[in-house]
Formats: C-alpha cells, sequence, structure tokens
C-alpha cells in the first residue's frame, strides 16, 4: 500500500471508462486492471461506466469484479446487452451491428467525436458520479479514453466537487492518428481535447510515441503506462500447447486495416513458394480472429490462399487466449505510416504474455513497436518480402522455433504497469508537497 505522509493510506478511487468488463474490448482489459490490482493493495475501487449494447460488442469478458463496486448508467432507450452473452456469427445481432459499423466507418470517422452517439451517456453519467461522490470523499477521478465523453464527464465531477481527475490517452485525436477524420473535425477536436484536460491533474498515454506527441501539444507533461498483459492468463490454459502435426501454425487475433495494417506481404511470401515447386498448403497454416472483414477475405482470395488461410471472426476472450496459446507463430501487424508512431494495440501485449515468438511486419524496424518486441526478445519485426520468405522457410525446416524471452517481458505485466502508475499519480496528485 502507498505510503503517504509517512503513514499507509487506503485510497478511494473513481475509474470513469466506457470499455469495462464484460464488453469485450482491448479498452477494458485496462480499465479493469486498474481497479482489479489497485483493489488487490487494499484500495476501494469504484467504476462509472455507460451501460452496454449490441451496437457496443460482445459481452463474454469474464474478470474478477469481487470488491469492485461497478455502476451501469442507461442512457440509450434500447435493451441492454445481458453479460455472459456470447454472438459470434454474422447474422446474430452483434455481427450486423459490426457489419453496418464497418461499412459506415468512414463517415463516422470523419466526424469524430462530434458524430458520436455516446456523448448521449453525458449528462447521465455526470448525475450518477454526482450521487457516488456525494456519499463519500474521493481522493482522484482518472478517466481513460476515447470515447471523450469519458474526460467530459470527468472534468465536470472534478469542477464540481474539487476532487483531482487525471486524463488517460489510449489513443490521440490527431488527423494523422485517426482514420478517416475530416480535417474541420481534427481541427476542432485539438482544441475541444485541450479544453478538456487543461485542469487535469496527470495526463497519461500507452506508448512513448503518443507521450511525445501529446506533450508537444499541451506543453506538459505526460506519464507513461503501457497496456501490458494479464500474468494469470499464461497459466489458465495449460493444455494449449503448440499443434504436433508437422504444419507451421500463425494466429492474428484483432482488426484489419488494408493498406495501413494488413497481412499482404504474408500472403506474398506464401504464394511465392508455388514458384519455388514448393506447396504451403499442406505445411502452413495462417488462422486470423476477429471481425469478418470483407477486405480481408479479397484478399485472400486474390492470392488464391483459400487452402492455407481461415477466417474465423469473432471469438470468446477465452478462446481467441488459446488460439494464440496453441501458435507456434504469433503474426503481429505494425502500422505502415510513420505518423501512427506509438500506437501499440494492446493485442501485442497479449502476445508478450503468451510466450510465443512473434511475428511482427512492418515498413520499420526502428518503430516502437520493433523496438518493444526486440527488447523483451520476444520475436523479429521483418520489412521485406524476401526477410519474410527466408524466415517461414527458416521455420518450417528447422525443429527448433525462436526462443523467447522471459524475464524482459514481465515488466509489461498488468500487474506492474498498475503499481507504477498508482505510485507516480499518489506522488504528482497527493503529496503533500503538491
Amino acid at each position: 500500500m502507498k505510503e503517504i505522509a509517512g503513514q499507509s493510506k487506503r485510497l478511494r478511487i473513481l475509474i470513469v471508462a466506457h470499455a469495462f468488463p464484460p464488453l469485450n474490448a482491448i479498452g477494458s482489459h485496462r480499465s479493469y486492471s486498474w481497479a482489479r490490482f489497485w483493489r488487490d493493495e487494499g484500495h476501494e475501487i469504484h467504476v462509472l461506466t455507460p451501460s452496454k449494447h449490441d451496437l457496443d460488442g460482445m459481452m463474454d469478458l469474464e474478470r474478477d469484479l469481487r470488491g469492485i463496486r461497478v455502476y451501469e448508467v442507461p442512457y440509450l432507450p434500447m435493451p441492454a446487452s445481458h453479460p455472459g452473452t456470447v454472438h459470434t456469427g454474422t447474422h446474430s445481432a452483434v455481427g450486423r451491428w459490426d457489419w453496418l459499423k464497418t461499412i459506415t466507418r468512414r463517415a463516422r470517422f470523419s466526424l469524430a467525436m462530434f458524430g458520436d452517439p455516446r456523448l448521449l451517456a453525458y449528462r447521465p453519467l455526470v448525475r450518477k458520479g454526482m450521487d457516488i461522490i456525494r456519499e463519500a470523499q474521493f481522493d482522484f477521478i482518472i478517466a481513460t479514453s476515447p470515447p471523450e465523453v469519458v474526460f467530459f464527464v470527468a472534468r465536470t465531477l472534478s469542477r464540481r466537487t474539487g476532487v483531482p481527475w487525471v486524463a488517460d490517452f489510449r489513443d490521440l485525436w490527431f488527423r494523422d492518428m485517426r482514420l478517416y477524420q475530416s480535417r474541420l473535425a481534427s481541427w476542432l477536436s485539438g482544441p475541444v481535447n485541450s479544453w478538456l484536460v487543461k485542469c487535469a491533474a496527470a495526463l497519461v498515454t500507452v506508448s512513448r510515441g503518443l507521450r511525445d506527441r501529446l506533450s508537444e501539444h499541451m506543453g506538459r507533461d505526460v506519464l507513461i503506462s503501457y497496456n501490458g498483459f494479464f500474468e494469470a492468463d499464461r497459466y489458465a490454459l495449460p493444455h494449449s500447447q503448440p499443434r504436433s502435426d508437422g504444419k507451421l501454425h500463425i494466429v492474428y487475433t484483432g482488426r484489419i486495416y488494408p493498406g495501413k495494417r494488413d497481412p499482404e506481404p504474408l500472403f506474398r511470401a506464401i504464394r511465392s513458394f508455388r514458384t519455388k515447386g514448393f506447396d504451403p498448403k499442406s505445411r502452413i497454416v495462417v488462422d486470423f480472429y476477429g471481425f469478418d472483414d470483407p477486405g480481408l477475405r479479397g484478399l485472400v482470395r486474390t492470392y488464391e490462399l483459400e487452402t492455407s488461410v481461415s477466417l474465423h471472426g469473432f471469438v470468446p476472450y477465452t478462446q481467441s487466449m488459446a488460439a494464440q496459446h496453441k501458435a507456434d507463430v504469433l503474426l503481429f501487424l505494425d502500422w505502415t505510416e510513420v505518423q501512427a508512431e506509438g500506437v501499440l494495440t494492446g493485442k501485442l501485449f497479449e502476445y508478450l504474455g503468451t510466450g510465443r515468438p512473434i511475428l511482427s511486419l512492418g515498413r520499420r524496424k526502428d518503430s516502437e513497436a520493433a523496438r518493444l518486441i526486440a527488447e523483451a526478445g520476444c520475436g523479429v519485426t521483418l520489412t521485406t518480402d524476401e526477410e519474410i520468405e527466408k524466415f517461414l522457410l527458416h521455420l518450417l525446416s528447422s525443429d527448433r522455433l525462436p526462443s523467447v524471452g522471459s524475464a524482459a517481458r514481465d515488466q509489461f505485466s498488468r500487474k506492474w504497469q498498475a503499481r507504477l502508475l498508482l505510485e507516480t499519480l499518489t506522488e504528482r496528485i497527493l503529496s503533500p508537497s503538491n
């Protein structure tokens, strides 16, 4: 427990987040890790979050919420999703919503926060937040965005009650950091976000690259708290070991962004084997888990890899983790744009936690993701078709897969990252000297 002014103090913390279990979203792991590990260290944790609906995604992320006070606030005139429900089919309610969100992505993203229906949750969340704070004195509020509505809520609660608040940026609003964002929306997002967090006691983000961008724009110090992985996930699947069928199993979990983060270089390498008298379909298996993207299906057809590549669509979190643990190699797709430096998807840290080798594809070997993989000793980053072909051939002809480090990656556990963040925030905003 954190020492403050020479005494051990039990903190009371309010987390404001849209993504929180059981919503199966990568952002849920970040807010939950704070709640869980701060609770485990003896602090009192409250979570303020909007009710979830089919449009938000699957509600099957099972986590230990004992001792964490979660307040789900209704804000839309439609039935809320029930925890534990799994909708994996394309024709399910969740599947239909994801299909609709995909085909309208460009239009929606062009409006940035100004077209986000989750802004409707502002007033209901503020009302509930005020009720919570009236019952007891909180030490600080921390809000994790996107969506930006949580910043609006935390700022209002802080100004009305005097409780300091912390702004956590999982992503930035800059035009070159967001897909399809219009110039007007991007320009307006800058001053709005600056205004929102001007009174925040501290700013936090997920990587060095985003920290540098945000610090330069805001003119103030920004803390880093990496996403990390849950250590328990390593041991929850003791029988999920790589297969011994003589094939090379490559697994990818997450979304695909054609032209920006896509597997085309891998497909080219696999197809090139045919011209060299090698039939990849009997030796290489590539499995994709995530939204059934039409663009990805088109790539598979273009490269005639239907017998080597399988698209499994959405699956429950436990099944996704099992697939990662069973993989011979985990495929990571780094952003191809230099402007996206510092955008570290949470999936990368999930990969680190499995202990399986990572094959990272990108345009640079000095990107932040590439450096992190190298420093953790967990894989390689390849930038050319020739490198990819050589690497795959090496794996197919070798009885031993690349070794994976362990000690170096432990610093990226969710528990360690949550502890470091709380220690820093306590010193920055709760120390008597401040």
